[in-house]
């Protein structure tokens, strides 16, 4: 019975599938086989969005749609040297190459300024705070008029004007991630400890903004970690940001502006010393209210994504106690500084170099440009660009009055637009019209291959057996092929020479040829990367086994150490951590928080809330309330009596040839964080022993005050809570827990090392 039921199963299954397959049969019989020769091969789009994103697919393309072979070469360059600014110690050789770029980003942007000045920082000539405030303040009104007249479009039916849909929307935070994951990067050199002295006020309050943007130390608060997890929501599946994988084509990250305008902001503070008004003014246009990010979260919540990574910028970025009015801060007091110690002409100088700094960062898109809602913008390039071109939009224009309404029911898109509404004769007559149908068409695959006719499919439809054969005489089907071939040549952009951004800053022209050309002094320049030729003898332990050396390397004794010989490293030993937040994506994660903490507790940051400080840290740092490692050294030379440093160099001079040796030494360390992590974080596991011992209640009076103790006291305690959560990562992991303890042990070989060292000072007060 079974077997009957099974074969009767069978037998009727098949006759299933004969049945199916003829009535497919039919069906295709009855349904046309012609094949509109202008039907893309996309799918239809939805009738508010003229154009689809690019695919998975066409973002792996090589040569990206809609971009020229000279800006895609350009894009493939900044890739590259974007990934290497977040692995800078293994690329020291791009410096030369990065301060090159930096000129000539800073120069471009201000030539283009330049050209209408009025309705920019340019306007204020003679710095005043009364006028930038003035400035800035009109800067967000317009803004929020602006965003007032969008609501206004929205309500009254406009469409979006960031993206077109959901899918769009998911390709536009795509293409912003590059941007997103250096969020803070433009201040991520500011307050090395070779910064000079008088300057720290400025930059340690330029550094808040930098570490409110990581969070203060606390994961969920930190900028980068906010948009990994809106990239995890709509699985944009990208890896790191630091790794060479997130530069790979595959990944389709191909909107060239973002990529500049990441690159940008790794590359502003790089020279930390050589463009520090630049990188503050940067800063202040940075922090000031987009209309953009008004636009993106209100779009955002529309098609149903996470708009808080936006959100969270409308709130801490405020003018008045947020990131805005922290940045206006920090560029008067920087210029009222140099004109207390240098004068009026040199405050000069530093405002122009200020505004120099702005308009690089107003003048870089960061936002992707949605394929669907690109706006026909004019272009400043000669329209037609070639005799081929002027050409070719003759034939156009002629063939429009008699193919227009020929082409009425054709569904062919060419970019923005269909293909009858191009060709509508009135409209083709516009100059701009003409440029945008060229524009669109040149990007129009497979119809448009750049650069080969033998392979774009236009060609080969005007061509014998091609559906439009006879359309255009064989001349003019000549010149359609002398075109596209041409659309494969670079064009010639703007070039612009470092001599322009001296010219505008008032600086010596000398500069142009000699700045980055001397021979960098670790201990006055950043960043300087050459092998170190001598390693003091403590540094050796780092080969040695790590067992032995613990066993003979016990808490230092404080007491034994000579002041002179332990002032270098006690301002050097700032150093050891300070290369971490230069690359934001190091700090997001809890490892990377808990150091953010311990380097905001050795700068003076007052102890993290659950909230923000903003200007409330700024104002404690004005009244001196902020106090460091740095002030409590330059405390600690006062009570001894001791030439107070105005710099680092002058501070390493105090001890002996010893001591500033592993001074020296502590900064390269510290510049190498990828080869030294767990190392550099053993060694300040040492220092903050140190700091421990000298805090103590009633001890080591004679070398700071009982206020000062007690403020020392708190920073060790804050360093020890941020380090020991570092350690309990180590535990997990044998080689790392390894070179946490190395570091350790060389640190207390260091010290111990100039403890009977004799000073070379020879001077006093």
């Amino acid at each position: 019975m079974f077997i009957l039921q099974t074969t009767i199963a069978v037998l009727i299954s098949f006759l299933a599938i004969i049945a199916y397959d003829k009535i497919r049969t039919r069906l295709s019989k009855g349904r046309s086989k012609r094949k509109d020769v202008e039907i893309p091969p996309s799918p239809t789009l939805p009738a508010y969005s003229d154009v689809k994103p690019p695919c998975e697919k066409d973002l792996e393309e090589p040569i990206v749609h809609g971009q020229d072979v000279t800006v895609t070469k350009e894009m493939q360059s900044q890739k590259q040297l974007y990934y290497k600014l977040h692995n800078l110690e293994r690329h020291p050789d791009i410096l030369p190459e990065c301060r090159k770029l930096l000129l000539t980003l800073l120069s471009s942007t201000v030539a283009d300024a330049q050209k209408h000045a009025d309705d920019t920082i340019l306007n204020i000539q003679d710095f005043s705070a009364e006028k930038l405030n003035k400035f800035l303040k009109a800067k967000d009104d317009d803004v929020a008029n602006e965003y007032e007249e969008y609501i206004a479009r929205r309500k009254a039916g406009g469409p979006r004007e960031m993206f077109a849909d959901k899918t769009e929307a998911k390709w536009w935070l795509k293409q912003a991630a590059p941007v997103k994951y250096v969020d803070g990067a433009w201040l991520g050199h500011i307050n090395k400890i070779t910064t000079p002295f008088m300057f720290r006020k400025i930059t340690k309050n330029a550094w808040q903004v930098m570490s409110e943007e990581l969070g203060d130390g606390d994961l969920a608060k930190n900028h980068v970690h906010v948009y990994r997890e809106l990239m995890s929501e709509i699985e944009a599946g990208l890896p790191a940001a630091d790794s060479e994988d997130f530069i790979h084509s595959r990944h389709g990250l191909d909107e060239a502006r973002c990529w500049k305008a990441a690159v940008a902001q790794l590359l502003i503070s790089l020279f930390a010393h050589d463009f520090l008004p630049e990188a503050l003014g940067f800063n202040m246009a940075y922090e000031s209210l987009p209309l953009h990010l008004l636009k993106t979260i209100k779009e955002l919540r529309e098609v149903r994504f996470n708009a808080y990574y936006f959100e969270l910028h409308i709130c801490i970025d405020n003018a008045d106690t947020g990131h805005a009015a922290m940045a206006m801060a920090t560029v008067v007091d920087y210029i009222n500084v140099i004109e207390e110690t240098e004068g009026k002409d040199a405050a000069e100088v530093a405002w122009r170099r200020v505004q120099a700094g702005y308009i690089l960062a107003e003048g870089l898109p960061t936002t992707p440009e949605s394929p669907s809602l690109k706006t026909d913008r004019p272009d400043e390039t000669p329209f037609p660009r070639s005799k081929t071109e002027a050409s070719l939009v003759e034939i156009f224009a002629a063939k429009s009055a008699v193919a227009h309404k020929i082409h009425c029911n054709s569904r062919l898109k060419i970019g923005r637009r269909s293909l009858v509404d191009w060709l509508e004769p009135r409209a083709f007559a516009d100059p701009n019209w003409q440029r945008n149908f060229l524009h669109d068409l040149g990007s129009c695959k497979p119809w448009i291959i750049k650069g080969d006719s033998q392979k774009s499919r236009l060609v080969r439809e005007l061509s014998w057996e091609g559906r439009m054969f006879g359309s255009f005489t064989q001349s003019e089907v000549e010149i359609v092929k002398a075109w596209i071939d041409e659309l494969g040549e670079p064009h010639q952009t703007p070039s612009y020479g470092p001599q322009i951004y001296f010219e505008f800053t008032k600086q010596s022209s000398s500069n142009c040829s000699n700045l980055g050309s001397h021979i960098p002094d670790i201990l006055e320049q950043y960043p300087v990367l050459p092998t170190l030729q001598n390693l003091p003898a403590p540094a050796r332990l780092l080969h040695e086994s790590v067992i032995d050396t613990l066993a003979n390397e016990p808490p230092v004794d404080v007491s034994s150490i000579e002041l002179h010989n332990l002032l270098p490293l006690w301002f050097a030993s700032t150093a050891l951590l300070e290369s971490l937040p230069s690359v934001p994506v190091r700090a997001a994660d809890t490892f990377g928080s808990a150091l953010i903490r311990v380097l905001r507790a050795q700068t003076g940051f007052d102890i993290e809330g659950s909230g923000v400080a903003g200007m409330e840290e700024v104002r404690r740092t004005d009244s001196g309330a902020a106090c460091g490692i740095v002030e409590l050294g330059l405390d600690m030379c006062a009570r001894e009596g001791l030439r107070k440093p105005q710099t680092l160099k002058e501070a390493v001079a105090l001890g002996c040839a010893e001591s500033a040796a592993l001074s020296e030494w502590m900064l390269w360390m510290g510049m190498r964080w990828l080869a030294y992590r767990d190392v550099l974080v053993g060694m300040s596991w040492a220092l903050m022993e140190v700091h421990e011992v000298i805090g103590l209640p009633g001890v080591h009076e004679a070398v700071l005050s009982d206020e000062g103790r007690a403020t020392l006291g708190g920073i060790a305690a804050r360093e020890r809570s941020g380090l020991e959560t570092c350690r309990q990562e180590f535990q997990r992991n044998d080689a790392r827990r390894n070179d946490f303890e190395r570091g350790i042990a060389v640190a207390r070989r260091a010290l111990r090392s100039v403890s009977s060292a004799k000073s070379d000072f020879s001077g006093s007060g």
